[in-house]
């Protein structure tokens, strides 16, 4: 019986090479590509506050208003240290605001649509991503991240990063307290 030829690996004419296998990331480029994910992330997450603001009873506003500056300073706070560990530099804020826009373009929450489970969906969206905001800041006061000194010029004192680490996670876990009190407001009306 013939033998059928079977196609080897080597250099063949036909065959497919065989790419390298990139190892993962570690250190630096490790936590530069989590922070790139989270800077997209908070810029959806502020603009996904901006309707859910827009989107609830005008009690309700005042609760979630303050989270505004908080959001802007948690931006701050990533891009400033993105920059110092990658030489790329930090996505432009343009190209953050617009990635925004894109991913929330099919989320209809705004002053004309009051329906209760809108809202909640929007609130519940919201919530998603000030908890994984907050596991990212825990992470990062528990890694080499946080051992590095913040500025010298910075007026926050004697304040390690990993200080600003977890006042950041303290102040997500604060956030999420809020919006699951209106996440269970909105649901109840929504279900009720």
């Amino acid at each position: 019986m013939p033998s059928t030829s079977r196609p080897s690996a080597g250099g063949r004419r036909g065959s497919i090479p065989r790419l390298p296998v990139l190892s993962p990331a570690r250190g630096p480029a490790a936590v530069a590509a989590y922070l790139r994910v989270h800077l997209y992330g908070s810029a959806v997450g502020r603009s996904l506050l901006d309707r859910c603001i827009r989107a609830v009873d005008p009690t309700d506003r005042a609760l979630l208003t303050p989270m505004r500056e908080q959001f802007d300073d948690e931006i701050d706070v990533a891009r400033q240290l993105l920059a110092r560990l990658t030489m790329i530099g930090t996505p432009g804020r343009r190209l953050v605001r617009l990635s925004s826009r894109v991913g929330l373009a099919a989320l209809p929450a705004g002053p004309w649509v009051v329906d209760p489970l809108t809202r909640l969906g929007a609130l519940e969206a919201l919530r998603t991503l000030v908890v994984a905001k907050r596991s990212m800041w825990e992470i990062l006061a528990d890694s080499w991240v946080a051992g590095a000194a913040p500025d010298g010029d910075d007026e926050a004192g004697d304040l390690t990063a990993r200080d600003i680490f977890v006042g950041l996670a303290e102040q997500a876990a604060t956030q999420e307290e809020v919006l699951e009190a209106l996440r269970r407001v909105y649901g109840l009306a929504a279900f009720g």
